[in-house]
């Protein structure tokens, strides 16, 4: 029986899953076109249900992946804060570290749990509104994150690590997977938080923390790892068997819009220290401490494959760095790392403990609305916007491309998560350095992120360096690789200053249209790869519908749109 789960909070979504399948999911923001849109995903839960071919009353169970709040402050926060608060406290802690500590740490929960607990109470209202048939079913938070992962590997046994701000007062999770069961073996609790560390670092270094983490780690591979930053900020973070210490972070890092407490360790480095170095220091000692916990965890329970969720598992770079661990022989990350993936989570989780389906590999994420070439040619006709009709327009695109023309493609179902994956993709050759600096300008994006590339899989070898293990999630871009010198000489465009790629590995069995593109590419240049960016402006979801694809294209300046079998000429192309 079919199983409807939504990610309430931020980012909030829906997803449906039967017999241990995800058949539909989508995040709000793509509907309603508001970024890490918090409200209740009435459009979302349509549209899932519209995708997957089902009526309402065919959900029997809805599933929320939060605990309720009262139980959540029962359970953690009143026994659990005491102790976490000023947990792995070192001599270096001054007595302003831990006032601001404790006056951080509490006015966040005192800011966000009494809002929380009326929005999920009105949550729970309109989910039994809507499915007045249907049984409603609680499940942890970190425990959706962690089944989104390891109920999507295909590993029949694995240790599973999920990492954000919080969720459930719970910032770290430490599970095992084996066979259908999914049991945590640990907990680590707020204020000792991953999520927040880099979370307070974003915000310090100017950007927006939730949403341009992805910034600072582009930022961060253009400063120096080993400066004197790093000493400074070693002690913020801590890794002793499987629980992780943040000793007086919140009191040290403060938040920069506190108009009091400002003598923080963070104002210093700030004033004293260029963003870059701090940016890399902040990069290591994260990377440190997360291969700490998987070593630890792999000498205690002996499993050599590692699954990761959590908002902190956006971090590509980390990602790397937990495959290159001593004892990891296969590693996956879940397309929708962050809390918009927790409803899959959620959905999988029950399915499988209690309706007893089995959980396997995700063949793709393309688990969105498909729109057909009647609904693409009348979006483009009430625009008043001439077009091509192209029978092969995968071979019309790979020539354009051999041209050096932008093109922008929208077809087939949209992905699910926060990558663009070829359905909603920019695509451009790799071989020029400088798009970097001119095509985010046209995108206004920031100019020292790297465009990431789509690789053929069978060329993927001459491309990348140490794959065997992380093929799986190189489908889905979740993680990097050290490139080859046959990488850097052909695609520079999309190997970053670190010498890293974020790659796609596309097949012709995943997704024929998009693949045909890079192999025919690949046959006219002798180049594998073409740069893959999410068809979006800055600040806005990647598109979903024609008309979001029509607007972006014409905002953006594009050379050429891919709509469906539809070309359509950006301004002064021939």
């Amino acid at each position: 029986m079919a199983v409807l789960s939504i990610t309430q909070g931020h980012d909030t979504g829906a997803v449906i899953v039967k017999e241990g399948r995800m058949l539909a999911a989508i995040s709000e923001e793509r509907l309603s076109r508001v970024k890490m849109d918090t409200q209740f995903p009435a459009r979302s839960i349509q549209a899932v249900l519209e995708v997957a071919g089902l009526k309402q009353e065919a959900i029997k169970h809805v599933v929320i992946p939060e605990l309720r709040k009262g139980e959540d402050i029962l359970k953690n926060i009143f026994p659990k804060y005491p102790q976490s608060v000023f947990a792995g406290v070192n001599g270096e802690a001054t007595l302003g570290d831990r006032a601001r500590q404790l006056v951080m740490s509490g006015a966040l929960l005192w800011k966000t749990y009494p809002r929380m607990a009326i929005l999920y109470r009105q949550y729970e209202k309109q989910l039994r509104e809507m499915f007045p048939q249907a049984q409603l079913h609680r499940v942890e938070h970190h425990v959706t994150h962690a089944a989104s992962a390891y109920y999507t590997s295909g590993f029949k046994k694995a240790l599973v690590i999920t990492a954000d701000a919080w969720g459930d007062f719970v910032s770290t999770m430490v599970c095992l997977g084996e066979g259908k069961k999914l049991t945590p073996v640990h907990r680590s609790y707020y204020p000792n938080s991953l999520g927040h560390y880099y979370q307070s670092l974003t915000n310090w270094l100017g950007f927006r923390g939730g949403r341009h983490e992805g910034k600072i780690l582009g930022l961060a591979a253009f400063g120096d790892p080993k400066s004197p930053v790093y000493d400074r900020i070693k002690g913020l973070l801590s890794c002793d068997g499987l629980e992780v210490h943040a000793p007086n972070m919140m009191g040290k890092l403060w938040h920069k819009k506190f108009p009091f407490g400002q003598n923080c360790l963070m104002r210093e480095l700030i004033a004293n220290h260029k963003r870059e170095d701090i940016a890399a220091a902040f990069q290591r000692r994260f990377e440190e401490v997360v291969t700490q916990l998987v070593r630890n965890a792999l000498e205690r329970y002996q499993v050599e494959n590692v699954c990761l969720a959590g908002g902190i598992f956006a971090n590509v770079k980390l990602n790397q760095r937990v495959f290159e661990v001593p004892g990891v022989s296969r590693v996956f990350i879940f397309p929708n790392m962050g809390d918009g993936g927790v409803c899959a989570g959620g959905a999988l989780y029950y399915d499988i403990n209690q309706n007893g389906s089995t959980g396997s590999d995700l063949p793709h994420a393309y688990l969105g609305p498909a729109y057909s070439e009647k609904e693409m040619e009348a979006a483009l006709r009430r625009r008043g916007i001439e077009f091509e009709y192209h029978q092969d327009i995968s071979t019309k695109v790979a020539g354009l491309l051999t041209k050096g023309k932008v093109v922008a493609r929208c077809d087939g179902a949209m992905e699910y998560g926060p990558r663009a994956l070829g359905n909603r993709s920019i695509m451009y050759p790799a071989t020029e350095p400088a798009v970097n600096k001119w095509l985010n300008d046209r995108l206004k994006r920031t100019e020292f992120m790297p465009f990431a590339p789509v690789t053929l899989a069978e060329e993927a070898h001459r491309c990348y360096k140490n794959l065997r293990g992380a093929e799986y999630p190189a489908k889905f871009m979740t993680i990097t690789f050290d490139c080859t010198d046959f990488m850097r000489s052909v695609s520079p465009a999309a190997v970053h200053v670190d010498n890293t790629a974020r790659p796609q590995l596309i097949d012709e069995q995943t997704n024929p249209g998009y693949y045909r593109i890079v192999k025919e590419y690949f046959k006219r240049t002798g180049i594998p790869s073409v740069i893959n960016t999410s068809f979006n402006m800055h600040e806005e979801p990647i598109v979903c519908t024609p008309d979001d694809a029509i607007r972006a294209f014409q905002l953006g300046h594009l050379d050429y749109l891919a709509l469906g079998p539809f070309l359509v000429k950006g301004h002064g192309q021939e």
